[in-house]
Parts: structure tokens; sequence; C-alpha cells
């Protein structure tokens, strides 16, 4: 059965093999190899001057495709603790309730989770301090009615050290500490910035 031409644009031949056969079309992909090949390579770079550099020219790149990575899960400095945010709402008539990050069932539930773990990370770690107030700001529109509206949140880091190799798994006693406060307005509650 012959391949219709108006899909394909030459009988029997698709748009993408004639553009992967032609010489421009080989450039093409070569350099899209290359480019993402060198930031990749350059995201994962010791802390230096050199990566300050080229990740100013990557980063656009390198957000845009999503290949940022963080390698210190692993030697020489794994993280040393656990991270979870939660946040303490107060409301117009003093009650308080508390948000939790979701968290879905163990099976399915890890792979749709793993994005709210990424993102707690960002919120705690000082180097996005920018996240704070959006973070603060999206638990504050989840809890808000027309009869309670938050007034205040209060984000916190719950976390207990991981025990190191060969240690007995006990865990340690979690600690909570405060590092983001906001007042939250009705502009704040209604898609303004407060």
């Amino acid at each position: 059965m012959p391949v219709v031409a108006a899909r394909t644009g030459v009988e029997g031949t698709s748009l993408q093999e004639r553009f992967e056969r032609s010489r421009a079309g080989r450039v093409i992909i070569s350099l899209f190899i290359v480019a993402t090949a060198v930031t990749v390579l350059t995201a994962n770079l010791p802390p230096s001057r050199l990566q300050v550099v080229l990740l100013k020219a990557d980063h656009p790149y390198l957000y845009a495709a999503d290949l940022q990575q963080d390698w210190g899960v692993f030697a020489p400095d794994p993280r040393q603790q656990t991270v979870n945010v939660l946040a303490q709402v107060t409301f117009a008539d003093g009650s308080q309730a508390t948000w939790h990050v979701p968290r879905r069932n163990p099976v399915v539930g890890e792979y749709i989770d793993y994005r709210w773990l990424k993102w707690t990370e960002w919120v705690v770690s000082p180097a996005y301090p920018n996240l704070s107030r959006p973070a603060a700001v999206y638990v504050a529109r989840r809890f808000a009615t027309p009869a309670r509206r938050p007034v205040k949140v209060t984000l916190i880091d719950r976390s207990h050290t991981i025990p190191l190799p060969g240690q007995p798994s006990v865990p340690s006693p979690a600690t909570e500490k405060a590092f983001f406060t906001t007042p939250i307005t009705e502009a704040m509650l209604h898609g303004g910035s407060g």
C-alpha cells in the first residue's frame, strides 16, 4: 500500500526521513546532540568559576529541557538530613491549620510525588530564597474560603538526621525550624502581588 504523498511530502518517504537524510538535517541534529551533552556536562562540573561562566550561557536551555541535576546525594558529600516542608496557616479568626506536602499511595504515588519532593528541596534551600513567598501564597490559596481567610503563613522545615551507613537505622527525633513567615493580604489570595 503506497504512503499518502500529502502526509509525507514524497511518496514513500516521510518528512522526518528526508530531514534526517539531508546534510542540513544531519548538521542540526548533531548540533542539538552536542549542545545537550555540553549543557549536561557543564551542569555536573564541580563548583568553580568555569561552571558559573558556562552555566550563564547554558541556563535557559538547561531549564527549558529540564536537564538540571543535583548529584548531592552521592559521595563525597551525601545529604545527611531528610527534608520535609509543612506550613502553619493562621486565619483571621485566630484558628490555625497545618498543610503538608501531598502524598499519595506508595506504589503509583511515588511517581507523582517525586515532583513535590524536588519542590520541597528547592523551597528549603538557601540557594532559592525567592521560592518561599510563592510557596506560602500557594498554601494560603489552598485554604482560603469565603468563611475562613488566611492572614499569615509560616513555612517550616521538619527534618531528622539520616544514620550513616553501618549505623543502626533508628531515625533521630524530628526537628522543626520555621524558615519563612509572611502576612497574607486579600490581593495575594486573588492573584495580586500583595
